[in-house]
């Protein structure tokens, strides 16, 4: 099975259902919710993307290790002060994901 470019809407709906939450997350947030949020803000430190966010340490590092492992952010700096950054991909996915308004 040929695998989809990153950037064809095809990779894009694939990552969507990859990372919509579980049933067992009460926080209701889900990677998607993080990548409007970065969208919003652009850079973001980690701590405070991660109270923003309300998710349990464990969820939302693995969150972040999925967006980052989908092309979608890089993390920068120094242990305790990194920045969560969209990347180009991030930026096009995020457009495509934002609610109607």
């Amino acid at each position: 099975m040929e695998r989809a470019r990153p950037d064809s809407f095809t990779a894009f709906l694939e990552a969507k259902q990859r990372l919509q939450p579980s049933a067992s997350k009460g926080t209701g947030a889900t990677p998607l919710s993080l990548l409007l949020k970065l969208a919003e803000a652009g850079q973001i430190p980690l701590a405070e993307l991660q109270a923003a966010s309300g998710m349990p340490f464990e969820e939302f590092a693995a969150a972040l290790k999925d967006l980052g492992d989908s092309g979608y952010l890089t993390v920068l700096g120094a242990p305790g002060q990194e920045v969560a950054r969209l990347t180009e991909l991030g930026e096009h996915v995020s457009q495509l994901a934002r609610p109607a308004k």
